[in-house]
């Protein structure tokens, strides 16, 4: 009997002795795994940031020794998700402006962009997030309520997309924009013979242009509330759609000096400076960032009609959309892609585009 309570003694001790170390076990969850067979688990030993082992509660408990256990008392854990196409910068940016999304009507529109502009008193007013789809009326606004209630202050404001915007008179004066001017890739919306203030893709960069850049302490703010935000619902990696090489430096400093966490697939915008950026220094690939492709656009978007069709639109007769950019273009830029083994995706929303 003594030898057997001997025995036992050490087994335990050595069961003891042989728990490996954890930084962290959660126990009592649904643990969705993803993998190829989308099991389940129960708990989970995390270790220098990274989940070392999965399993059932008793067996993660047995397994690993750590100070810090999370009971989940069976909520579900997912791993981090990916938003697969998006505008991180500028979302990040758009937080600092008036919030127009979901208005039911222009109406509420012009009285959100009263209050906002009682708080931000100087500068352009700008607003991001109107869709006319949602309202009873669904045609494109004009501008003639914005330069009754702004007359001496540029005001812009983006469709939801990102392809239209509308202007009032003050922002299209310090653009120079005039009834007749014609850009490729782009429209300037005339009706009898006057501005309405819709401007679509490429003639965006009109205004676009005359907007002061934010300051680099503004941008850096700007994305580590983007970044919080994408926290807060479990957004852990990002694909930045179409920004230009600067940007990705700052993105790249910001992360190595661990202001930034979110991991950033980042597609360089279509410009000759950015092919010229990543040509000179290669692809980058850090644990956090991944820099290998390019953005280029076909044509528009459906809800701005930017978006290029083999037919006319069913609610504006003959009217087709248009193409952002030659085949010639677009030719050129692929060859200079492939030759460098990087990455072409292309934004093509119609039917002509693709």
């Amino acid at each position: 009997m003594k030898t057997i309570f001997t025995f036992y003694c050490l087994a335990i001790l050595i069961s003891c002795t042989a728990q490996q170390k954890a930084d962290l076990l959660v126990y009592n969850a649904k643990v969705y795994t993803v993998d190829s067979l989308f099991t389940t688990a129960e708990a989970f030993a995390v270790l220098d940031g990274k989940i070392i082992d999965v399993g059932k509660t008793s067996n993660i408990l047995l397994k690993f020794e750590s100070k810090v256990k999370l009971d989940a008392h069976g909520n579900c854990i997912f791993p981090g998700f990916i938003d697969a196409h998006s505008h991180f910068i500028q979302y990040g940016l758009t937080l600092r402006v008036a919030d127009l999304v979901g208005t039911g009507s222009w109406k509420e529109i012009l009285s959100k962009l009263q209050a906002f502009a009682a708080v931000q008193k100087e500068g352009w007013l700008i607003g991001q997030g109107w869709d006319q789809n949602d309202w009873t009326k669904q045609n494109f606004p004009d501008n003639d309520e914005l330069n009754k209630l702004f007359p001496g202050r540029p005001v812009l404001l983006r469709r939801i997309d990102g392809h239209a915007i509308v202007v009032n008179n003050k922002a299209l004066e310090i653009a120079g924009v005039k009834p007749g001017m014609n850009i490729k890739g782009g429209e300037i919306e005339v009706k009898n013979g006057r501005l309405t203030g819709i401007m679509i893709d490429n003639a965006t960069r009109l205004v676009y242009s005359k907007i002061p850049e934010p300051s680099l302490v503004e941008i850096s703010s700007a994305i580590l509330n983007a970044q919080q935000n994408c926290f807060e619902v479990g957004l852990t990696t990002i694909d930045e759609c179409g920004i230009d090489y600067n940007q990705v430096s700052l993105l790249d400093n910001m992360q190595k000096a661990h202001q930034l966490k979110m991991r950033i697939y980042a597609m360089l915008s279509d410009r000759k400076e950015n092919y010229d950026f990543l040509i000179n220094n290669g692809k980058i690939k850090t644990p956090l960032l991944n820099v290998r492709a390019f953005k280029v656009y076909a044509d528009g978007a459906l809800g701005s009609r930017g978006a290029c069709l083999l037919q006319p639109y069913d609610d504006q007769p003959g009217w087709n959309g248009f193409l952002l950019n030659t085949a010639e273009h677009m030719d050129s830029v692929a060859k200079i892609i492939i030759d460098h083994g990087f990455q072409m995706c292309t934004h093509a929303i119609g039917d002509s585009g693709n």
